[in-house]
């Protein structure tokens, strides 16, 4: 367990423009959680959390952690003035609402009437699948990011599988990986209009009786006042006897077929998407299936 200063986290979050649910994103906890550890009411968290913490902060670990020695907070007899000076009148708290919030909305009505080009969704994402797998076989996933922010931007890629797949390798390398949620994450500084995140997925032998595999995700940023970003485009493929980069379900690979798996792939060579069988299969006549070593073979 580590000791942690509520109060050094809450400044340091404030300062980095980072919300509760940036940091919740990061360490894997509720906003609630977050915010009881910034007022102080966990003394002590676990070491992990801890290192993840001070990771969403951009610090170290140390300056997270609570003095050993701390002065003890002054009682409030004891700051009293000793004056003969009668206090001011204080105005009615009404009045103080009422127009503190009459100068928020008047705040609001003109950031909204000067400012209106301004960009709701500065990132946005795009997920991209083979139209289909077999069982027992592993498929890409491409995640595209595309970002209209000028200057680098944090973000946190939050990727959710279906039930019956497992996560092999990703490029970049997958940050964390949670077996029991089946999800991954990434958590990356980009400084690009563009980047891709990529992931090989197999799917399990046993899923005979389901006819789709469905997926979802979500994009978070560091300075978004803690907006999620849906990741869009493909959300679903078919379970069926085809190899995933014949589009057509013809058993074979042709040329437009070769084409759109170099075209798409080309910008992650090192993900490994076997591409001497699609290769194998498009120079051959053909593929089937071969039940003895669960693989696609080639027909000359």
């Amino acid at each position: 367990m580590v000791r942690i200063d509520g109060a050094k986290i809450r400044q340091l979050r404030e300062n980095g423009k980072l919300t509760q649910l940036y940091l919740a994103t990061v360490v894997g906890v509720t906003t609630d959680t977050i915010s009881r550890w910034e007022n102080r009411r966990y003394q002590s968290i676990k070491l992990e959390n801890a290192e993840k913490l001070a990771q969403a902060l951009e610090v170290d670990l140390a300056d997270i952690r609570k003095q050993e020695q701390e002065q003890p907070e002054p009682r409030t007899a004891d700051v009293q003035p000793q004056t003969d000076t009668p206090p001011p009148k204080k105005r009615p708290r009404g009045i103080i609402i009422i127009s503190a919030l009459s100068a928020a909305v008047v705040l609001a009505f003109v950031l909204h009437l000067f400012f209106p080009q301004q960009q709701q969704n500065s990132v946005s994402a795009e997920r991209i699948l083979p139209p289909h797998v077999f069982p027992g076989q592993a498929f890409p996933v491409l995640i595209r990011i595309h970002s209209a922010e000028q200057t680098p931007v944090s973000l946190i890629i939050k990727e959710m599988i279906p039930r019956g797949t497992l996560a092999l390798q990703g490029v970049p390398a997958i940050t964390s990986i949670d077996r029991e949620e089946n999800s991954l994450k990434w958590i990356r500084r980009i400084d690009s209009e563009e980047s891709v995140y990529a992931y090989i997925c197999s799917v399990t032998a046993d899923l005979a009786g389901e006819d789709r595999l469905r997926f979802s995700g979500s994009v978070t940023l560091k300075n978004n006042a803690g907006n999620l970003h849906d990741i869009k485009g493909a959300d679903s493929l078919a379970i069926a006897p085809y190899h995933w980069a014949d589009g057509n379900r013809d058993y074979m690979i042709d040329d437009e077929e070769i084409l759109a798996v170099y075209d798409t792939y080309s910008d992650i060579e090192e993900l490994p998407i076997d591409r001497e069988l699609v290769d194998s299969i498009w120079a051959s006549s053909g593929y089937t299936w071969d039940s003895g070593k669960k693989h696609f073979i080639t027909v000359d």
